[in-house]
């Protein structure tokens, strides 16, 4: 039966927004079940409603005893002229390493097996850290860091898609170990939910409960831990604005910050060329070599009638990573020429980006899933073309290019345009 806060015991605190820099005061202890947000750019600011360090723990064990049967054991096979062939997330990447893939092969490692059992071990390292009183500082900032790169729930569909792929070539069957596949996505994705690393970062620091009482000129933020607190509290080191909390730097030039994006983004730009031109992906059936490029492949699956995977496909492969450097490149030029379009438009097309990113590595998934299923020596042989890495590449440069990216110099402008009217 729900209780009735006691509003006497709740202050105000005064926060900064990290999407739009506004100033503003979040009641102090929240309420159960009770979420605050900015009231100008609704970025939640604070939530009560996650689950304890304890039980995010016990999900994180629980993830990691079912990761060899996920990662190790077969989760699809085929029938290929009386032979048995398995697939798995770790056999996909050997082969795919040792038939001369390697850096394809690592950017597929990457997602679907260090992050998704690094993003375990942390929150479990959290939790031993509790027990022995210790301040897991670099714990919690990589945590955050790596949230983006676990990826198990992109592999789940690459599963379907390969599915669809390998049926017109020989009759699939499903293994058990499919099993722990999916329950390990279901539990890492409701870990990703359900974790609160700003509730973390104040049980771990209760004398760094944010500041309660301050001005909007004299309050700081640092964007790595997420933490408000007086102008008073920064430290100097080398020179150098610090966090009193996490120790990153508070003093990065916007100049510094629009160059990285704008590195990261270029390059990003010049890998998809040859990632849309090449070959991503050959069959040699009897011998003969009939290569599909990214728009091919989504051909193929509509002359099969399959329509949905057709789309699935067209959407993460080639309409995702397009769409996502064109409205990178806008809101950049909004920046740069300070257009003062609708802010609620920007900020849903970033979050936009931000949301779909991760979902372009659902074809080298598949390609890594193939290489399992199709190997050398057999009648049907599958093998990796070269436009896989480039693409792989353009993923991960537009991935970081988007995280590199502070709304917030959109909410300046946005600003300007307010107090000159």
């Amino acid at each position: 039966m729900a209780t009735t806060p006691n509003l006497a015991n709740i202050h105000n605190k005064i926060a900064r927004c990290s999407e739009c820099n506004k100033v503003v005061s979040v009641p102090y202890p929240l309420p159960e079940n009770e979420h605050a947000e900015c009231p100008r750019c609704h970025h939640v600011l604070n939530t009560t409603n996650r689950w304890s360090l304890h039980r995010c723990a016990m999900i994180s064990l629980s993830i990691l005893i079912l990761m060899p049967f996920a990662l190790k054991f077969p989760l699809l096979s085929i029938d290929l002229l009386g032979v048995k062939v398995s697939a798995s997330v770790w056999e996909g990447i050997w082969k795919m390493a040792t038939a001369g893939y390697q850096y394809t092969a690592f950017l597929v490692f990457i997602c679907a097996v260090l992050m998704p059992i690094s993003f375990a071990l942390l929150v479990l390292m959290l939790w031993f850290a509790k027990l022995l009183n210790i301040r897991p500082r670099n714990v919690l900032l990589f945590l955050s860091y790596i949230k983006p790169w676990v990826m198990f729930d992109v592999y789940l569909v690459a599963l379907g898609v390969s599915m669809f792929k390998v049926r017109e070539y020989a009759t699939l069957e499903i293994d058990i170990y499919l099993l722990a596949f999916i329950f390990t996505a279901l539990l890492t994705t409701l870990l990703f939910i359900k974790i609160n690393l700003n509730e973390l970062w104040d049980e771990f620091y209760p004398e760094r409960k944010k500041t309660l009482s301050s001005t909007e000129d004299k309050t700081e933020l640092c964007i790595a831990c997420n933490y408000s607190f007086p102008h008073s509290d920064i430290k100097y080191i080398n020179n150098r604005h610090i966090c009193p909390r996490c120790d990153s730097p508070l003093d990065l030039p916007e100049s510094i910050k629009l160059q990285r994006t704008w590195a990261t983004l270029i390059a990003g730009i010049i890998m998809l060329f040859p990632a849309n031109l090449l070959p991503i992906s050959g069959v040699y059936l009897t011998g003969v070599l009939t290569e599909d490029t990214l728009m091919s492949g989504v051909i193929s699956f509509i002359e099969m009638k399959s329509y949905f995977v057709a789309f699935v496909v067209f959407f993460a492969s080639i309409f995702v990573p397009i769409s996502k450097i064109l409205i990178m490149l806008y809101l950049l030029a909004c920046v740069h020429f300070k257009w003062q379009h609708s802010i609620k438009w920007q900020m849903r097309l970033l979050h936009i980006v931000h949301f779909i990113g991760r979902w372009s590595m659902l074809d080298l998934f598949v390609l890594a899933l193939m290489m399992s299923l199709v190997t050398r020596g057999q009648i049907i042989n599958f093998t990796v073309g070269p436009a896989a890495f480039y693409f792989g590449a353009a993923v991960f440069l537009t991935m970081i290019s988007t995280s590199q990216f502070d709304s917030r110099l959109i909410w300046k402008i946005y600003d300007r345009k307010t107090t000159t009217e």
